[in-house]
């Protein structure tokens, strides 16, 4: 007799059933140890979120580096995605989008649209700008992006061809643009002016920057700059924009003109008596413009390039320049290398702070010691406070060294003054890397040198970041 159909199927309903159940009671306890685990979570606190926003955001301004780019693997769009705590707060604290560094345009889509996301979040803080515009792109897009956040650009960096500045449309009003920096990508023989904004269309600009951007054709309110660096630049061009920028404190001269040079002896000198500080890292017997500069007023003086090759005519040309400064300078900092005569410093005579960069060898280094240690040369020196190795081999620091400085512990009388500190400035990572493959960080005996902070002097060693002292 036949099965009744209706009772298999039963049975297989029934197995089905039971399978429900069992993988009902198998998912009821997941939930549960699911349920405890979420309770354990609850119960982990990270530190870094329990931190008060204004002290996280602060701590975010300190991820960023100074060049900061439109991407995601770097602050401070790295900074969104981490939670949604975190992204909620980057996108919130200004700070954090008031610079743009290193766009080059004309190379992804909708650049223009992704830097005014990027500034929107600023609010209404100081904008700094970097941008590199190739001539092939043309002025269009450049004065777009400029023209739309003129109104809040505090630094601004052009890297571009002359062509398109002079195709640029003249920007009638940067109202709080304080540092501008040209720079061309190469020369060009077009005698007309280049005018990035009006007459009165930066009263806030102080700081500027050319790098081969001649001044000549160039119109700039010179009369109100105080900061003044000219690179890759001929001699009489930067003697004109002295000349120009008659409020200019500090005046910066690097790199190598192309061009060529007028014999001095056609330049006229220029008496610049509101100059008070100064930096030279360019040297040539037709490139020095130290004999053709008056400065009544100098105070700082950075000196920096190639010593071995003008040897003899550095001689004739900086120590002339050192007595004529003598009675204002008080900050003498020489980067020249391999070695630096003594006889440098001797007209030096109110000189309080001296730093001798990547000086391996010193300036015959015996002759540098001898000479301050005050009880063979008391008159050498005599006001100087501070002294500065920086980027020096471990070989700087030796007893002779330290017999020099206890020399100088205590002021004998007012016209010498007690040597307060002494910095052994190591190199950076970055600045081994650039040194070669053999290149190390020095060693140095610390224990001495606490002797004589002992004596009351301040010693620093490490990098010029670090902010300590013995």
């Amino acid at each position: 007799m036949p099965r009744n159909p209706t009772h298999t199927l039963r049975q297989r309903l029934s197995d089905v059933d039971a399978q429900i159940s069992h993988h009902e009671s198998i998912l009821q306890e997941l939930k549960q140890q699911r349920s405890a685990i979420l309770s354990e979570l609850n119960l982990v606190t990270y530190p870094i979120l329990t931190l008060p926003p204004e002290i996280t955001a602060e701590i975010f301004k300190w991820c960023i580096d100074t060049g900061m780019r439109l991407r995601l693997s770097v602050a401070p769009l790295l900074l969104t995605r981490i939670c949604r705590d975190w992204r909620a707060l980057a996108f919130s604290t200004p700070a954090l989008w008031d610079t743009i560094s290193e766009i080059e345009l004309g190379v992804h889509p909708g650049e223009e649209a992704a830097i005014e996301r990027w500034f929107s979040r600023a609010g209404t803080r100081p904008l700094s700008l970097e941008i590199d515009c190739p001539e092939s792109l043309g002025s269009a897009c450049l004065e777009s992006v400029i023209l739309q956040h003129a109104s809040q650009l505090q630094c601004l960096t052009l890297m571009t061809n002359p062509k398109v500045l002079r195709d640029f449309t003249t920007v009638q009003s940067f109202p709080i643009l304080h540092n501008l920096m040209v720079a061309c990508s190469d020369g060009d023989d077009n005698e007309s002016h280049i005018q990035l904004f009006g007459i009165h269309g930066a009263p806030a600009l102080r700081h500027l920057s050319l790098d081969n951007m001649l001044p000549s054709m160039t119109i700039m309110p010179w009369a109100q700059l105080t900061k003044l660096t000219l690179s890759a630049l001929p001699l009489w061009e930067c003697l004109n924009a002295l000349r120009w920028a008659t409020s200019l404190h500090e005046f910066r001269r690097q790199g190598t003109s192309e061009e060529e040079e007028r014999s001095t002896s056609e330049l006229s000198s220029v008496n610049h008596s509101s100059l008070i500080s100064l930096a030279i890292s360019i040297f040539g017997e037709d490139e020095d413009i130290l004999p053709l500069l008056i400065p009544p007023r100098l105070q700082r003086f950075d000196l920096g390039g190639l010593f071995r090759r003008y040897r003899t005519y550095l001689d004739i040309t900086i120590v002339p320049f050192l007595y004529r400064v003598s009675g204002t300078l008080r900050t003498f900092k020489v980067g020249m290398s391999p070695v630096v005569p003594v006889e440098w410093f001797h007209p030096l005579t109110q000189l309080a702070t001296l730093e001798l960069v990547c000086s391996r060898g010193l300036p015959s280094k015996s002759d540098l010691i001898r000479a301050l240690d005050r009880r063979a040369s008391p008159d050498f020196l005599p006001k100087l406070q501070s002294l500065v190795f920086s980027n020096c081999g471990s070989d700087q620091v030796d007893d002779e060294l330290l017999d020099a400085f206890g020399s100088r512990c205590a002021a004998t009388d007012a016209a010498h003054a007690k040597l307060e500190s002494f910095s052994l400035i190591w190199p950076t990572f970055y600045d081994l890397e650039s040194e070669g493959p053999n290149a190390r960080l020095p060693l140095v005996n610390v224990l001495p040198l606490r002797a004589l902070a002992g004596r009351g002097m301040r010693i620093h060693i490490g990098t010029r970041d670090q902010n300590s002292f013995y």
